[in-house]
């Protein structure tokens, strides 16, 4: 008969068996395979050491992946955040349609992510969409532009799409936050006469820090691991001009390059953990102070 001290370990023993199979082996031997010549048949041919990262650096198109990837991860969740933020501030207040404005919002988040890019594609297109038709309706012919063919911008319409499908996410974390808060808190500091932004720059901040640390890495994770939504609009293109790591992954792999594929996804996930790691570290430092 099994000591009660051990229930917990075999219950817990199905899970971690699938997790260590299906998550944790793959990984590893990811680790493995980004040093070797991986052919198409996903045979080991030879070891070949740091050829493939080598490779990888040496090709243009992978150091404009990198910066793209960057570039979006930076955007999406500088505004994510910020407008998460307003938004939840907004849904916040004691409305009557406030349940219907919250679902609104939050709306997007369920959509799926193909559908949006989808949608957005035909919005975006540069003679039929509907947002350069409107555009030249309204006299603004100027600021009609290619949005997903122009090299320079078409990462930022890229970004504007992922703001606009994730901000109510942040906005409901940011909600539920402003939601547990003490409101007695306010109220004495508004007896006392401070402005309702001195209220929010010194008591309601500081207070949803954690918030800000959870939604930042959460959209930075997002941000530098995106694919779905950059190929369903662009496909990295035109030409590699949108091209992210993901994509690169993605056509490393489909043309049978898979050492060098499986060593940018390696490069990936030590991106990922340091940028996570060390933001994590610094928001927690301002959170102290």
């Amino acid at each position: 008969m099994l000591k009660k001290q051990y229930y917990s370990y075999w219950l817990i023993f199905p899970g971690a068996l699938v997790f260590f199979t299906f998550f944790i082996l793959p990984s590893l031997m990811s680790f493995y395979f980004a040093f070797t010549n991986l052919d198409a048949s996903f045979k080991v041919t030879r070891f070949v050491g740091f050829d493939n990262f080598i490779t990888l650096y040496e090709n243009p198109s992978n150091l404009l992946a990198l910066k793209n990837t960057f570039i979006f991860a930076i955007v999406t969740t500088v505004f994510k955040v910020f407008l998460g933020l307003l938004l939840a501030l907004l849904a916040n207040q004691m409305l009557k349609s406030r349940l219907l404005l919250r679902s609104v919002l939050f709306f997007p988040v369920i959509l799926s992510s193909i559908a949006v890019a989808i949608a957005f594609k035909a919005i975006f297109h540069p003679s039929t969409g509907i947002l350069n038709v409107f555009l030249n309706f309204v006299g603004l012919d100027s600021l009609a532009m290619n949005w997903l063919t122009d090299p320079a911008i078409v990462m930022f319409s890229v970004s504007f799409v992922e703001i606009w499908k994730w901000t109510g996410l942040t906005m409901m974390l940011f909600l539920a936050a402003l939601q547990s808060l003490p409101q007695e808190v306010n109220e004495a500091a508004k007896i006392d006469g401070a402005t309702p932004w001195q209220q929010f720059r010194f008591i309601t901040f500081p207070m949803v820090i954690p918030v800000v640390n959870t939604n930042v890495i959460l959209s930075v994770i997002g941000g530098l691991k995106v694919f779905d939504m950059v190929y369903a609009l662009t496909g990295g293109g035109p030409g590699n001009a949108s091209n992210v790591i993901n994509t690169a992954v993605f056509k490393a792999f489909a043309a049978g390059r898979n050492g060098e594929a499986t060593a940018a996804n390696l490069v990936l996930f030590l991106i990922v953990l340091i940028v996570v790691l060390t933001l994590n570290n610094v928001i927690n430092k301002e959170a102290k102070r």
